[in-house]
């Protein structure tokens, strides 16, 4: 059977890498110059600065993207985090545990989850307001970190699935080699087998029908099955179709910087609490060769991406990192056509498409949990309905 895949970003890859595995005929197709999307780096200055995505598996080794690596045979390694997280709050920092909240917002929370099974519909924020001030401030440091949203935009009965995987799977890891070397081990595994990953080669139309017809500059090629790693919108675009309704996308800015001496000086995730920016990790500290020196990557959530929200986040860097020596190497705000998640967390709008044999992958079709392991679930989603 001939597939053909529109975007080889890691959900494409993923897709690609298990259907040319299964002895499919695999074509991906990528209007970039290279593969990954934006999980993959580039090198600057001796520092490997993602595209898009942070050097980190949410659920490190344990979760599903870092399982579905390992059932391909992926050789990439992935340093699960130790600790978790910590939290910085009026300038002083603390381990990340169940004892980092009081017993009272231990017992809400507990209180929202029934109430939540009993059919209440509430935001994340109209919970989180009824919860002490620095639990409230966690709540919009975790949501602004993980999904780059806020509190309002989000349902309470949203996050319960993906609050219980994290029970499960714990917290993140970092892949030896950044994002990059889960994106080349993807393109090897498809490659040798025969698979073909074209760049520079974009899809201009999508021609539904038993056998798909992709439409390029110069050619038509055919295809039994089709799936899109391009987000609903661009592949109904492709398809000539009416998308309806769309949900709102994510929008968030992420800084890049190098700095003389470790920062945070572990594997995880600090968590900034009462700030515009959500949260940082220090990756060098899990593999030393992807900066120089040392590299922070921070990010933070945005509201509209204008120019004032990224100034004050800037400046909420320049007053943690008062007394380090620090550079900003790269400022990259994401949003439009290369956003943060091209739908909202909450908001999935599934695999499916109106074709039988076209599916969706990606950052718009994920699986109930956090970034690139939900995109793991949606891929795994489709394969469940193809093998």
């Amino acid at each position: 059977m001939k597939v053909g895949i529109v975007g080889a970003g890691l959900g494409g890859l993923l897709a690609g890498a298990y259907l040319s595995s299964e002895g499919f005929e695999v074509e991906i197709f990528e209007k970039l110059p290279f593969a990954g999307g934006r999980f993959t780096s580039m090198n600057y200055r001796g520092y490997e600065i993602s595209t898009g995505a942070l050097h980190m598996i949410p659920h490190g080794r344990r979760g599903p993207l870092g399982r579905m690596l390992k059932e391909l045979g992926c050789d990439v390694e992935i340093v699960d985090s130790k600790p978790e997280g910590e939290i910085l709050w009026n300038g002083e920092r603390e381990m990340l545990t169940r004892k980092s909240f009081s017993w009272f917002d231990v017992l809400r929370l507990n209180i929202e989850f029934f109430m939540n099974k009993l059919g209440r519909k509430r935001t994340l924020e109209e919970f989180a307001r009824g919860l002490s001030e620095k639990s409230y401030l966690y709540v919009r440091s975790f949501l602004g970190w993980s999904f780059s949203i806020f509190p309002e935009q989000m349902m309470f009965e949203k996050i319960v699935p993906i609050f219980r995987r994290t029970e499960v799977y714990g917290g993140p890891g970092v892949p030896v080699g950044g994002c990059k070397a889960v994106t080349e081990s993807l393109v090897e595994i498809i490659e040798s087998s025969s698979g073909r990953v074209h760049l520079r080669k974009e899809v201009k139309a999508i021609k539904s029908g038993e056998k798909a017809k992709f439409i390029l500059e110069k050619e038509k090629k055919e295809y039994d099955l089709v799936i899109s790693d391009v987000g609903h919108r661009i592949t109904s675009e492709l398809l000539g179709e009416e998308l309806g309704n769309h949900p709102s996308e994510s929008r968030g800015v992420k800084y890049t910087i190098a700095i003389d001496e470790p920062f945070i000086g572990h594997t995880g995730v600090l968590f900034v609490l009462g700030k515009n920016i959500a949260g940082m990790n220090e990756v060098t500290n899990a593999d030393e060769n992807l900066g120089r020196k040392h590299m922070l990557q921070v990010h933070q959530p945005l509201r509209n991406g204008s120019r004032e929200e990224i100034i004050r986040g800037l400046r909420d860097i320049k007053e943690i990192l008062r007394g380090y020596s620090f550079e900003v190497l790269a400022v990259q705000s994401y949003r439009g056509d290369w956003p943060v998640n091209r739908v909202m967390a909450g908001m999935d709008m599934g695999n499916r498409t109106r074709h039988d044999n076209i599916f969706v992958v990606g950052d718009g079709a994920k699986g109930e949990d956090i970034e690139v392991d939900g995109i793991a679930l949606g891929v795994e989603n489709v394969l469940e309905a193809l093998l």
